[in-house]
């Protein structure tokens, strides 16, 4: 039997919805057409990849708290033994509160506080971050963890030279300084590319601006390697298979979990192309090629 067709990934990412409820400048603008997907489709694919992970992320684009059958495709989760990441721009966490902390497979959420960030005079960062707050509390009596980011500092060739408190950054800052009741101020604290735990289970990381990998990002040449296809796939809200869970315009696909087995799909042409490259740390593919992430390893 082939490898592949046994292959385990440390997690799998499914995009229910690329919807989303907000227009924020960094997301990847997507042309693909825009829909949920339907609890009977992402039970075929949980049975599809049985056996390849025991653990989701329910993104790629788009915003999962926004999906209107959230707790059918929760239930089905915890229904096939799998455990959950989420995240989120966290604007609906009040709506979806309840279901939340209500959800066993649920183990970590993660909220893009940098969605708000450009808000600073705006008197809805304050309802925003209240609702935030108030989740948080409540989370407190369950084993949830929160990861808070701040994914919007300058891009810079050397991270660690940006500066440590952004403007926009500053309001957010001070009202996790006065919920958490912190002695010291965050900014000084705070190194890119490092977390801080503000509280058990709650964490805070601030980290340089992200350029998501599709043309006309530059060519940044062909020497590299991935995690991608080694401990981690994506599937799009359509079906499509893809390397990794940067390919939001489904750039590389592999084939589709609706119309291929998971197997079939892991041990494409294209598939063993990519993870041949990776393995000699060389790029093939135009869109790893434009990968900024990449750059990490």
């Amino acid at each position: 039997m082939n490898p592949q067709s046994l292959k385990k990934f440390k997690k799998i990412y499914i995009e229910i919805t690329n919807r989303c409820n907000l227009s924020c400048s960094f997301c990847h603008r997507s042309g693909r057409a825009k829909s949920f997907m339907r609890p009977e489709d992402f039970r075929s694919i949980l049975r599809r990849i049985e056996g390849h992970t025991d653990h989701l992320a329910l993104h790629v684009l788009g915003e999962p708290l926004l999906h209107p059958e959230l707790d059918a495709l929760l239930a089905l989760c915890l229904e096939h033994g799998l455990k959950v990441n989420l995240t989120t721009n966290g604007a609906l966490l009040p709506q979806r509160q309840t279901l939340l902390l209500a959800s066993p497979p649920l183990r970590q959420i993660n909220i893009s506080l940098h969605s708000f960030s450009d808000q600073e005079a705006d008197p809805a960062l304050a309802g925003y971050l209240a609702g935030i707050f108030a989740f948080i509390r409540e989370a407190a009596a369950i084993p949830l963890l929160i990861s808070l980011r701040l994914w919007n500092l300058p891009t810079t060739k050397n991270a660690s030279a940006a500066s440590p408190s952004p403007g926009p950054n500053d309001p957010i800052l001070k009202a996790l300084e006065s919920f958490f009741s912190l002695p010291e101020p965050l900014a000084g604290r705070l190194t890119p590319g490092h977390g801080l735990t503000l509280a058990p289970k709650v964490f805070l990381s601030q980290n340089a601006r992200f350029t998501w990998p599709h043309a006309p990002a530059p060519d940044l040449g062909d020497k590299g390697t991935c995690r991608g296809l080694r401990d981690h796939v994506a599937i799009l809200v359509d079906g499509t298979v893809t390397p990794c869970c940067l390919d939001a315009e489904a750039d590389i696909p592999l084939g589709n979990i609706h119309a291929q087995s998971f197997a079939e799909i892991l041990n494409s042409p294209r598939a063993a192309a990519i993870r041949t490259g990776f393995s000699q740390r060389r790029l093939s593919e135009p869109l790893c090629r434009r990968c900024t992430f990449r750059q990490s390893f």
